[in-house]
């Protein structure tokens, strides 16, 4: 039997989309430090000062789960279990096929198609929002661009620990 596969966050997964806030915070906390030095309409400066704190604030917000070493999603020989989509044991019995769909820019999720709806406390997680479309309601899709593992990694798993598991490309 394999072993299990324990996944955590990538560091670099979430350390680079949180550069983005960074940077406009600091373009519009640079602004608001023009606008106090020249003087301006003190309401003007302070909804610049206030975008600013919100971008920093959304940065790291973002960039804390850098920090987070707790696993993330397990793949054993029962099933998967993703504990950012309602941490629910899926068995292997219940999952159709898996596909590997590649976004551009390293994007990645990876989709279970299953034969049945998925348990609710994934089906309404906030990690699953595809989920509540009207199409696709035997899909679990699993955002895997910010682990510690690439998507071809995670397939090979699921192959040695489901076999009967169809995988797409």
């Amino acid at each position: 039997m394999p072993a299990p596969l324990e996944i955590r966050n990538s560091p670099s997964g979430k350390i680079l989309p949180a550069v983005g806030p960074f940077l406009l915070g600091g373009i519009f906390g640079f602004g608001a430090l023009q606008g106090v030095a020249s003087s301006a309409d003190g309401g003007h400066v302070l909804w610049i000062a206030l975008l600013a704190a919100a971008c920093l604030g959304l940065g790291v917000f973002i960039a804390r789960g850098a920090f987070d070493t707790s696993v993330k999603v397990t793949l054993d020989s029962q099933g998967f279990r993703d504990a950012r989509a309602g941490d629910v044991l899926v068995p292997w019995s219940k999952v159709k096929s898996v596909r590997l769909a590649a976004g551009g820019k390293g994007a990645a999720m990876l989709n279970f198609e299953l034969t049945g709806e998925p348990p609710d406390e994934i089906k309404y997680s906030s990690a699953n929002v595809f989920g509540l479309v009207p199409f696709g309601k035997t899909t679990v899709h699993m955002e895997i661009s910010s682990l510690d593992v690439r998507g071809d990694d995670m397939v090979d798993a699921v192959r040695k620990l489901a076999p009967h598991v169809a995988v797409r490309r």
